[in-house]
């Protein structure tokens, strides 16, 4: 039979995405909860613990207070060396997520201020990302792997650095820095005169797991595929931007706020509720952030609740919905109405998801734990499904780039495998003409066009249902793969069906 009409109100164009319009409500007592990024997937985000002692939050008599000092050059050169040492230890021995290690390393360093921290924490991001050609020169000071890894990291030479050149007798005023290398060519030449002539590998494949090239669809950009996957390659080497999202219905006012405090928004010039602040902002102390008109989320993670394409009064269910970023989002844009159902089969995520809810000005989401099998509620009465599944997360890996090095290729499968069954069981919720969604935040074929071709075959009610890039406005057949040297983003790969009968 042939699909349901698609409700006409709904726009083809991207800027004329509805708005997020707050509905006034009493505003619950409290003071705002540290960042965190949706995350029921391996690394998704970064943790709580990582973002309260990065950005210095201290307790104190009347709640969190920010230290401003800043500790000697030697002392921080030293404390970055000792707990690189620490989160690589338990990266490899222990599998824990380096931000997690991080944070714990940080809690019991009171001082060290939030620069410190942030200075820290850079440094050791910076050694993973660069692992793959410091490990070609069998190094055992840390200083010196540490030092490289900054240099071609980061654009200028830290104090610190000079601390770690003269560990390893080296001259720390002839120190150049290549974070800011244009392309592959400059970053090659930039590693061969920190290495002083000796033969080394620039491979930029060297800098990430063999089985990654064998799994990648053909990034856009460059002429030949060798340029598109340099250039898709060149943006994955770089940390990511700070995105956020306004979410009081004015962003204009929003953004004067923010540059009156002296923050400088780059706001997007078609979606005008994002904007990318600068790496080093601190948002969680932000008024705007502690009355819940702002929140921290990638752009190409605002992208998946655009492409739900939410109308206010509908029924929505987030099936994995983690740390509920997603769910506010798709709650600010239904203006407060209706409902939308956020579940995780991890009940202590859903607890961050309550609290930016309070924060938020909205109040039409609901959590509920889920057992990953069965609807939440009655099967077949969501006008709209999100399932935003548990991943390999390689589109994430500029801000988490140790996850590059403790994921194999055999992850790739099971993860391949849980996101089909959880695709399945999610999508019993949906009504005849309702909406599905999927949505990972990586690239390789086996978790996402194998996947929703496997479901379409195995499920003839459903069918793809083509939308607008909520970024750049480009039309798609149903499937949307975001590549972050396109709008310097996460990658996330989008899918949206329409169940026909």
């Amino acid at each position: 039979m042939p699909p349901p009409k698609r409700s006409p109100k709904r726009s083809s164009s991207p800027s004329s995405f509805p708005k997020p319009q707050p509905q006034p409500r009493p505003r619950p007592p409290g003071r705002a909860e540290s960042r965190t990024i949706h995350a029921p997937k391996p690394y998704a985000g970064r943790s709580p613990r990582f973002e309260s002692e990065v950005n210095g939050r201290e307790p104190g008599k009347n709640g969190p207070r920010i230290v401003s000092n800043v500790v000697s050059i030697d002392k921080l050169a030293n404390s970055a060396v000792t707990i690189a040492r620490a989160v690589e230890k338990a990266v490899f021995d222990d599998h824990r997520r380096a931000d997690r290690a991080i944070a714990f390393a940080l809690k019991s360093r009171r001082d060290l201020a939030a620069p410190d921290c942030r200075f820290i924490a850079r440094a050791v991001f910076a050694l993973f990302r660069w692992r793959g050609w410091i490990e070609t020169l069998h190094l055992e000071s840390m200083e010196h792997r540490m030092l490289l890894a900054w240099l071609m990291d980061q654009p200028a030479v830290h104090p610190a650095c000079k601390v770690w050149a003269k560990a390893i007798g080296r001259d720390p005023e002839r120190l150049l820095a290549y974070g800011g290398a244009p392309n592959w060519t400059a970053r090659g030449e930039g590693w061969k005169r920190l290495n002083e002539g000796r033969i080394v590998s620039a491979d930029p494949w060297r800098l990430f797991p063999d089985w990654l090239r064998e799994i990648l669809p053909l990034p856009p950009g460059g002429s030949s595929p060798k340029l598109k996957y340099l250039e898709f390659l060149q943006t994955l080497q770089t940390p990511s931007p700070l995105w956020v999202r306004a979410q009081n219905g004015n962003e204009q006012a929003l953004w004067a706020e923010l540059t009156a405090s002296g923050l400088k928004p780059w706001i997007h010039r078609k979606l005008t509720w994002a904007a990318k602040l600068e790496a080093e902002a601190d948002v969680h102390h932000l008024p705007a952030f502690e009355r819940g008109d702002l929140e921290i989320q990638d752009l190409a993670s605002q992208a998946v609740a655009l492409a739900c394409d939410p109308d206010p009064g509908e029924r929505w269910w987030d099936a994995c919905a983690g740390a509920g970023g997603k769910s506010l989002h798709l709650a600010a844009l239904m203006k407060g109405k209706g409902l939308v159902v956020a579940t995780d089969v991890h009940e202590p995520r859903l607890k961050e998801a309550a609290r930016r809810a309070r924060r938020s000005p909205f109040r039409n989401l609901t959590t509920k734990p889920w057992d990953g099998k069965h609807v939440v509620g009655k099967a077949g009465t969501y006008h709209g499904v999100l399932v935003d599944a548990p991943c390999s997360a390689v589109g994430t890996w500029r801000r988490n780039p140790d996850a590059r090095w403790t994921l194999d290729a055999l992850a790739i499968t099971r993860l391949a495998e849980l996101q089909g069954r959880i695709l399945k069981a999610a999508s019993a919720g949906v009504r005849p003409g309702g909406t599905l969604v999927y949505s990972v935040c990586t690239l390789t074929l086996p978790e996402t066009q194998n996947i929703i071709k496997a479901f379409l075959a195995e499920n003839p009610k459903f069918q793809l249902d083509p939308f607008p890039h909520p970024i750049l406005g480009t039309p798609t057949d149903g499937t949307l793969l975001i590549w972050p040297n396109e709008s310097d983003t996460d990658a996330m790969f989008i899918a949206r069906m329409i169940r026909t009968g």
